[in-house]
């Protein structure tokens, strides 16, 4: 594991700070679940694409609609 800092406001540092150890231990979990679904812009650019063409947008319409 490596150890990262984190800015966050100083009412949650003191939360956290009073938290107890396993607890503490469930934020780094969770931090690390939602980190690990996190994707990168290309990945969610490709998703929208993918998105529009399942409901029908294709390039001419979007040519069309940008012009009105």
């Amino acid at each position: 594991m490596k150890t990262i800092n984190v800015d966050v406001p100083e009412d949650i540092a003191r939360r956290y700070l009073n938290m107890s150890p396993s607890e503490q231990l469930s934020v780094s979990k969770e931090l690390i679940r939602i980190l690990e679904k996190r994707k990168g812009l290309r990945e969610i650019m490709d998703d929208m694409s993918e998105q529009t063409k399942k409901n029908g947008l294709t390039p001419e319409l979007l040519e069309e609609l940008l012009k009105n």
